[in-house]
């Protein structure tokens, strides 16, 4: 039997090389594009909130009320994506911010996300293959 073990120093190993996976600056501008999409998101969101208040069906008629109705549904669905997308903005930010040795790793496969795809959307924890399946 070893004195050591494997599976301790493969993780410490996994651990190493990954903090040198992104630079200083990808980080950087990784951590600026985050916090610009939390304001831009914020703001949709507060638009959204507002256009979707209850519909009031007095004063329309029929056709005009159904195509409020519609067009709440609609931004209904788009608030609620809005809000999901800010809090994995969020999470992303903080896992930047905390320097997460496991953020830019797909949860999946452990394969590196190619930074592309996380200045493109800085929440994702999946690699496009895995995200793909």
């Amino acid at each position: 039997m070893f004195p050591w073990n494997w599976n301790k120093c493969l993780c410490k190993a996994k651990t190493l090389l990954r903090k040198t996976i992104m630079t200083e600056q990808e980080k950087i501008a990784l951590k600026a594009k985050v916090r610009s999409e939390i304001e831009r998101i914020t703001r949709d969101v507060a638009h959204l909130e507002e256009i979707t208040r209850p519909v009031k069906a007095e004063d329309m008629d029929e056709i005009t009320r159904m195509d409020a109705l519609i067009n709440k549904s609609v931004n209904d669905a788009a608030l609620a994506a809005s809000r999901s997308r800010l809090a994995g903005l969020g999470y992303a930010l903080k896992r930047l911010e905390d320097d997460d040795p496991e953020f830019g790793f797909c949860l999946e496969c452990g394969e590196v996300i190619p930074m592309p795809r996380l200045m493109a959307m800085p929440e994702a924890s999946h690699c496009v293959d895995c995200a793909g399946r």
